[in-house]
């Protein structure tokens, strides 16, 4: 969740586990009858109760964390961080008590109704008073006693750097400490913007960030091709440091998901590459369940799919298709089937090898017409099959591709041999893990990006990926599926 992350989050994590521990003291001083209770009969229940808090009190970090109040620019607002922290409390106390419904109703109906009531109350107190009305004062302080620098190398020394280390540099509560710039096309020592110089090029990062103690990259360039930029940040992810990026090229994710904002601008962040870390694993092992899960309990609407698509067109219930999968690898995708048996996809493979090249070259202009990634209309398609298309439940077969470990559930989505013959290599980063049933540009707006755009926001998701980020993308999917709507 914080991985990659600047040493303040896991200060103000911790604040926020410290402060709910001690509304739930509080609350167990203030509240009649039950501490004393406990004490004379049983530390027992103490203990249990102090388990059932820690385990609590994840559950509403973790939805802190999906209503964005880590990230600085929500750090300095004071009546959107108490709307934010009250919704956050109120989600992650109605989630507290329908697990203890399941979990220990007795206790819930004993005690769990007034210990939550008082909670909310004393939590919200608490967090609002140190959180909204405080924090502005105390980060205002730090940056005036200098106390908390955090040196920062900009990328590009173009105007896009120019402007970040002037928003940075006047910013009033966080205390950036701009060491310098780093551009392959100034020589080393070049003025860039007063007291400020080029300090080197690509090849000197690694040593740069030793020899300044460099906290965070900000990488800020426009117009340049993607491969150039796919090439800076694979060198800037490689040292370690929070990298971050401010781009015309990575548009489509500033205005599609909420990032965090360094002094007003919209910086994308990226992780180091998740795929050599711990969290395969985890996901591994949440895919494996969920999917077991899902066929099992999904197997009448299974039934009710194959019964429509036997009689609305003659021929198999399941389609069989060869796709590329992660690195670049072959494997058997299912899906239910949805067009005519026999059918050529000569069609379809001339319209995805036009529209990948058309997307390859310059952008389109914001007047023109939004294109999809999908055939629209396409002949091929019976009228069962467009209803199971729309509502994707012909994707549901594919919970057996997760099972067997082709496919997560969360993931780019594979492509097509032919896709794959006509790419640039870095469109072929975006499987660099596994691919899935699901994806960050399905949940943001489904077909409705074009083909530039879906490379970036997987590549964004690849270097991102994380469980939270896995079901945050599968919440968002349905409203994308049924509602045409999408966002983060």
């Amino acid at each position: 969740m914080l991985k990659n992350q600047p040493r303040f989050k896991f200060y103000l994590l911790f604040l926020d586990i410290f402060l709910l521990l001690f509304s739930f003291l509080l609350t167990l001083i203030l509240m009649p009858g039950p501490l004393h209770q406990w004490t004379g009969q049983s530390l027992g229940c103490i203990l249990n109760c102090l388990s059932s808090y820690i385990f609590f009190s994840l559950i509403i970090v973790v939805i802190f964390f999906f209503n964005n109040l880590y990230k600085r620019n929500i750090l300095v607002t004071r009546y959107r961080q108490f709307i934010l922290i009250l919704k956050s409390l109120v989600i992650g106390i109605l989630l507290c008590v329908v697990i203890l419904v399941f979990y220990n109703p007795d206790f819930l109906m004993e005690h769990g109704k007034q210990i939550f009531l008082y909670f909310f109350f004393i939590s919200l107190a608490l967090l609002t008073l140190v959180r909204a009305m405080f924090m502005k004062q105390v980060l205002f302080f730090l940056h005036q006693k200098n106390l908390y620098p955090q040196k920062v190398l900009i990328v590009g020394a173009d105007e896009p750097g120019k402007y970040v280390a002037g928003q940075l540099s006047s910013d009033r509560f966080f205390n950036y400490h701009i060491a310098g710039f780093l551009d392959d096309y100034k020589e080393p020592g070049t003025p860039v913007i007063e007291g400020h110089k080029n300090l080197g090029r690509l090849k000197d990062l690694d040593r740069l960030i030793i020899e300044l103690d460099i906290d965070e990259i900000i990488i800020a360039i426009h117009k340049a091709p993607y491969t150039r930029l796919i090439r800076i940040l694979e060198a800037c992810l490689k040292t370690g440091c929070v990298v971050r990026v401010y781009s015309d090229l990575l548009e489509i994710v500033t205005s599609k998901i909420n990032v965090e904002s360094y002094a007003g601008i919209p910086l994308v962040m990226l992780a180091q590459s998740t795929r050599k870390t711990a969290t395969y694993p985890f996901k591994r092992t949440f895919d494996f369940s969920a999917s077991l899960t899902a066929l099992i309990v999904l197997s009448p609407l299974f039934a009710l799919i194959a019964l429509g698509i036997k009689l609305s067109s003659p021929g198999p219930v399941i389609f069989k298709q060869t796709r590329i999968g992660h690195e670049g690898r072959p494997f058997t995708f299912y899906k239910f089937r949805s067009m005519h048996c026999g059918e050529a996809c000569t069609q379809h493979k001339e319209f995805v090898q036009n529209f990948i090249k058309e997307s390859s070259r310059e952008k389109e202009s914001a007047g023109d017409e939004i294109k999809v990634f999908k055939m629209t209309n396409d002949p091929r398609i019976f009228p069962f099959g467009r209803f199971i298309r729309k509502t994707s439940l012909d994707e549901f077969p594919q919970f057996y591709n997760v099972l067997k470990g082709d496919m997560s559930l969360v993931g780019p989505r594979p492509c097509l041999p032919y896709e794959w013959e006509i790419y640039d290599s870095w469109h072929k980063e975006r499987l660099n893990c596994l691919p899935g049933c699901t994806g960050i540009w399905q949940a943001l707006g489904r077909s409705t990006v074009n083909f530039q755009e879906m490379v970036v926001l997987d590549l964004y998701y690849v270097s991102n990926m994380s469980i939270l980020l896995d079901i945050r993308i599968i919440v968002n999917t349905f409203p994308a599926i049924f509602l045409g709507k999408g966002g983060f």
